[in-house]
């Protein structure tokens, strides 16, 4: 039986607090996809696959069904997400390791609305 992983987060609800970041609660991830459970198409409603760019190698995001041509930035994708949880708690010093395990404790999913990297949907958890 897995156990309950603990929260990130004292004190209840993000909204309008503070959140209270420790490492011990926090796993360290070497995934370079921090979205990889995250994302998800806007078009399909299907999660977004990570997927390195066939000639440069570049982290991307590509939907499983073909609806989208044009594989996605990672990096850019990343780092709008980074960001609106930066507005959403407070998460100054968390080393990049950390990251993965941040995003997932605040986000239920993020979705891709256009072929654009800050076109996103956020639903967070409560």
């Amino acid at each position: 039986m897995n156990a309950a992983r603990p929260s990130l987060i004292s004190g209840g609800s993000l909204c309008g607090r503070a959140a209270a970041w420790s490492r011990r609660h926090m796993a360290a991830s070497t995934d370079p996809y921090l979205l990889r459970t995250l994302l998800w198409c806007g078009r399909c409603d299907v999660p977004m696959h990570p997927h390195p760019h066939p000639h440069c190698g570049e982290r991307t995001y590509k939907c499983p069904l073909g609806c989208r041509k044009v594989p996605l930035s990672a990096e850019a994708i990343e780092a709008v997400t980074w960001t609106a949880a930066e507005r959403r708690a407070t998460l100054s010093g968390i080393a990049p390791p950390f990251r993965k395990s941040v995003l997932e404790q605040l986000l239920v999913k993020v979705i891709l609305r256009a072929n654009a990297p800050d076109d996103l949907r956020y639903i967070w958890r409560t």
